[in-house]
């Protein structure tokens, strides 16, 4: 069956009238340059007869819940979108984009250029994005006009500056207090250093591009390509029209290379009614990385089951006012191995009779000379990158945070012994087993690994000092969350789709995200107060009632499932604990209540935090 047959699959039946193009048109070149690209595409090969551009003259014309790759008006309208020009039924393949249309990694590698980048083994910091800017500046630079490419690269967004990297100092200074003012300067540095680093082994670049223009291909590269399986091989590729479908979850099509057409094809995965806006999903991502790498921010960040993936980093290091500074900045510092460390460690491990010799591998870098810190030197910042979760990251802080909070003799109970089993790869990787095979050194151990309560004053100590980093953080910001949320009620000041606007959509998540971890900071507090004077003997304080309240609070203000959890299971399982040293200490036989429909066995510290 020949391959174009196949295209007809869900296709409109042959002599169906298509609607006409509804595109407004500010320019005409605008216009001419756009149906010479849609000629080009479809003279090699590439079908999209059920799609069309559209440009938008103004924000309002544009559905609500779209974000645009290019958002920012210039001389003429970057605003556009792509949408169905007939009803398109699930499993529709709407667009087909031929190989010979695609530009990969491996056309910008067999450039001159890319060849001398290749030969020089350059440490660079996107290398995939690097060899398709390569190919892009230097076939337009060497071929013009009559590049095969050139129609393609005649409606590229001349400007990119919705990119944070283009913002104006004003533009920035509403990210002031917001950590993605960190990685746009990073940003701006990695791209100036692989510019200069290929100059040096590559003077020609320079007659190819200045160094604005290679971060202008740099964004176009990063917010564009498409990574790819072609022959077998992960690359990434520029594939043009597919790159101008706009972002929306959750996703409605799916794309990928098709081998057997070799081609790149776009499907839909549910029906599209007729002229509603075609969308691709850039994936669940953090509005910061959307921002830095699409160039905008997504007002309502949620997944269809309530999960909000925006994040915001929390820094902690041992004070260096604490008392116990040596001893904890050792403790804090395990597990930090470089490279030959590791490749140390691994080359003892194939030897199962040398497990000393591991031991000495693994303590080369986690409590030798190499990492012993005095008193005079600073200890590591820890950042971790937190959402409203019980993840991962979300333990790992509260781990960092138990450790910060030792006193002395919890510190010693943390860091001198541990048990496990597999002790070297344990150790590598900072786990630790509780199935037991004799005491091993406590660098085994590191504050990566303290996922349960210590105890009641430690956990409250925690949660003290998460609230203080909180209000730290809050502070450096010069709006609080409510005026954010009163200005983006403004659109004449804060438009749609502006810089603006996505400057404050991003601090404002920022900021609900720290507020989540405050309130389940002071939520742990208060239980943990109630748990304390019950086992002082109040019997006014309640631990089951308070939790009840908890649980029926639904006000946009009440607990969160995951601060509702873990009050109830963890601190409800510390409660107990403390009962029990309670009663060996005094034998005292009074007996904890229990929250209705549990058993002991159900608050075994499974839901660890």
């Amino acid at each position: 069956m020949n391959d174009k047959l196949r295209f007809t699959t869900n296709m409109p039946s042959i002599g169906q009238t298509m609607p006409k193009l509804q595109t407004k048109v500010n320019n005409r070149s605008a216009e001419d340059k756009f149906q010479k690209f849609e000629a080009w595409l479809k003279e090699n090969g590439a079908y999209f007869d059920l799609l069309e551009l559209r440009e938008y003259d103004t924000p309002l014309e544009m559905d609500a819940a779209e974000e645009k790759k290019e958002s920012t008006i210039v001389d003429e309208s970057e605003m556009r979108g792509v949408h169905s020009r007939v009803d398109i039924p699930a499993d529709t393949v709407c667009m087909i984009i031929p190989r010979k249309c695609l530009i990969t990694v491996e056309m910008g590698q067999a450039t001159p250029l890319g060849q001398t980048i290749l030969e020089s083994d350059l440490d660079l910091d996107a290398p995939k994005h690097i060899f398709l800017m390569i190919y892009i500046l230097w076939d337009r630079k060497v071929n013009g006009s009559n590049s095969f490419f050139h129609p393609y690269y005649e409606i590229l967004p001349r400007t990119l500056g919705n990119m944070p990297i283009f913002w104006s100092t004003e533009e920035l200074s509403l990210l002031e207090g917001s950590y993605l003012l960190e990685q746009i300067a990073d940003r701006n540095e990695a791209i100036a250093e692989d510019y200069h680093a290929i100059c040096q082994v590559a003077p020609d670049l320079q007659e190819l591009c200045t160094l604005e223009e290679f971060k202008w291909a740099r964004m176009c590269v990063c917010s564009r390509n498409f990574g790819l399986q072609i022959d077998g091989h992960r690359t990434s590729a520029m594939v043009p029209h597919a790159d101008m479908l706009n972002h929306y979850r959750p996703r409605e099509t799916k794309w990928t290379f098709e081998e057997e057409r070799q081609a790149f094809t776009i499907t839909s995965l549910q029906r599209i009614h007729a002229g509603a806006q075609v969308y691709d999903s850039y994936g669940q991502k953090c509005n910061h990385r959307f921002l830095l790498n699409y160039g905008f921010a997504v007002e309502d960040n949620n997944e269809i089951d309530g999960f909000c993936p925006n994040e915001v980093p929390i820094d902690l290091s041992v004070s260096s006012s604490d008392l116990l500074y040596a001893k904890k900045v050792e403790f804090w510092s395990r597990g930090e191995t470089d490279s030959n460390t590791l490749s140390a460690a691994l080359a003892a491990m194939s030897d199962p009779q040398s497990l000393a010799a591991t031991i000495d591998a693994v303590r080369a870098g986690t409590s030798g000379n190499a990492s012993r810190r005095s008193c005079d030197e600073e200890a590591p910042v820890k950042r971790v990158r937190v959402c409203v979760s019980n993840n991962e990251n979300t333990r790992l802080l509260f781990s960092l945070l138990r450790t910060l909070a030792c006193n002395e003799e919890e510190l010693n109970v943390i860091s001198t012994s541990s048990t496990g089993e597999g002790v070297v790869g344990r150790a590598l990787f900072g786990l630790t087993d509780q199935r037991s095979l004799g005491t091993i050194p406590a660098f085994f151990r590191s504050c990566r690994d303290i996922r349960h309560p210590i105890s009641l004053r430690n956990e409250r100590a925690a949660m003290r000092l998460l609230l203080d980093t909180i209000s730290r953080s809050l502070a450096s910001y010069p709006t609080t969350l409510g005026k954010d949320i009163a200005d983006l009620g403004d659109l004449n000041a804060f438009p749609r789709f502006s810089n603006q606007r996505h400057a404050k959509i991003q601090v404002r998540g920022e900021k609900e995200v720290l507020h989540h971890f405050a309130r389940w900071a002071r939520a742990a507090i208060e239980v943990l107060d109630i748990i304390e004077r019950e086992v002082h003997g109040d019997d006014t304080a309640s631990f089951d009632a308070t939790i009840a309240l908890m649980a029926a609070d639904e006000s946009p203000n009440g607990a969160h499932h995951t601060v509702l959890r873990y009050c109830e299971d963890v601190l409800g399982s510390l409660r107990r604990e403390e009962w029990k040293n309670t009663r060996r200490r005094n034998g005292n036989s009074k007996n904890p209540g229990i929250a209705a429909g549990k058993t002991p066995s159900d608050f075994l510290p499974y839901y660890n935090c």
